[in-house]
């Protein structure tokens, strides 16, 4: 898992919480944790700090559940990277593997992204288990538990290099897409689930992973849009919402499906699209299954912000983004007048914007969607309707 862990002295930095939260206590036990000492968060957070959950040895359990993977390519365009959810046999549904290394791409953004955009970093050579330390004393750490696939420019990445670390530093904006121009994610891969998640426990243990990962996302102070190809059901019409922004094609289709298979919303869909539509809009997408249709409907009613034609989600994502790059953009491949924005101002107001969102209510109603979940999840209802789903499917 990549990870940038402080190595000799105190960071005394602005961390979020939720970094601890989702450390790997039982790969990574003999590793010092970020000390938090900023008030404000130490309030929003309270909840998590006081009652932790042992998420890291959870991560580890559902690493090992199902197939597909996922990719980070660090440089898909300047100043923006592209995180792809990759199952595309399953229409880019989530396994319990694709789970882990989910969070384990938050730990890496989290950690890369808290120091200042533009702080100087020494980097040498790097493979699994090597370090490579900057001048705070920082090291970035690729674990070997991990299977997350980093990319530079469409080509897989075995080391980091001063080239991708200043992709990093220049990051401001991730585009999150489905592979293959599959759906954007079909949400839970059923039939990994069927034998190993399907308990009231196990969906219990899966929802706080998901909350936890998806708000982390959330509160990064990197912008970020969906880029949504086909379809997004369920908990892939959940993975919409952790974004700031929205890019439906006109065929596409968000549809929280969750009543027709008798449970709620697990993964903090729901606390989230409250701050997307009204209260109205919410209750009828949420209860009765309705779904949102790309077009120009989708962005009248405020869930998206971009409509694409079928095929180029990403393309129209990506131009959509460029305001958070460029003060002055290039004209026809000429620098010679552009002008970049300030990452380090950017990314404030980011945090700014999060900060301003009223995370004890988001919280709140996080946890009674758990609650709820696990009281759903894997009750008769629920096992009759994912068996025949899963049938339909053979």
């Amino acid at each position: 898992m990549l990870r940038i862990l402080p190595i000799t002295r105190r960071l005394t930095r602005s961390s979020s919480p939720w970094s601890a939260l989702s450390s790997t206590p039982n790969l990574l036990s003999s590793t010092p944790t970020f000390t938090v000492t900023a008030t404000h968060d130490k309030r929003h957070y309270a909840c998590q700090i006081q009652h932790p959950t042992k998420l890291g040895q959870l991560r580890a359990k559902l690493r090992t559940f199902g197939q597909g993977h996922i990719e980070l390519d660090l440089n898909h365009s300047p100043g923006l990277a592209l995180l792809t959810l990759s199952n595309p046999g399953k229409h880019n549904a989530l396994t319990g593997k694709m789970m882990a290394e989910l969070a384990d791409c938050v730990d890496f953004l989290e950690d890369a992204t808290t120091t200042s955009g533009t702080t100087a970093v020494s980097v040498s050579s790097m493979a699994q288990g090597d370090t490579v330390m900057d001048n705070n004393q920082q090291s970035l750490q690729l674990h070997p538990e991990s299977a997350l696939v980093l990319k530079s420019a469409g080509k897989t990445i075995h080391k980091l290099d001063q080239e991708h670390v200043q992709a990093l530093q220049n990051l401001v904006g991730i585009i999150v897409t489905g592979a293959q121009h599959k759906s954007y994610c079909a949400g839970l891969d059923l039939s990994a689930a069927k034998t190993t998640l399907l308990t009231p426990q196990a969906g219990s243990e899966m929802a706080a992973l998901m909350v936890s990962t998806l708000t982390r996302f959330m509160r990064l102070p990197i912008l970020t849009i969906a880029a949504v190809e086909k379809a997004a059901i369920g908990g892939g019409a959940e993975m919409t919402t952790f974004c700031d922004h929205r890019c439906l094609t006109e065929q596409a289709k968000v549809q929280f499906v969750q009543t027709q298979m008798g449970v709620v919303t697990g993964w903090g869909g729901a606390s989230r699209l409250l701050n997307i539509v009204s209260r109205s809009q919410a209750l009828r997408l949420l209860a009765s299954a309705e779904p949102i249709q790309g077009g120009h409907d989708a962005v009248q009613s405020g869930f998206a912000q971009v409509v694409a034609p079928v095929g180029e989600a990403v393309e129209h994502a990506e131009e959509y983004m460029q305001q958070y790059v460029w003060e002055r953009p290039p004209v026809d491949g000429d620098h010679s007048k552009s002008a970049r924005r300030c990452v380090d101002a950017v990314r404030a107001m980011k945090r700014i914007v999060s900060f301003g969102l009223d995370h004890d209510r988001i919280e709140r109603v996080s946890e009674l969607e758990k609650d709820l979940f696990k009281q759903l999840w894997g009750g008769p209802d629920n096992l009759a309707r994912v068996e025949a789903a899963t049938s339909k499917k053979k």
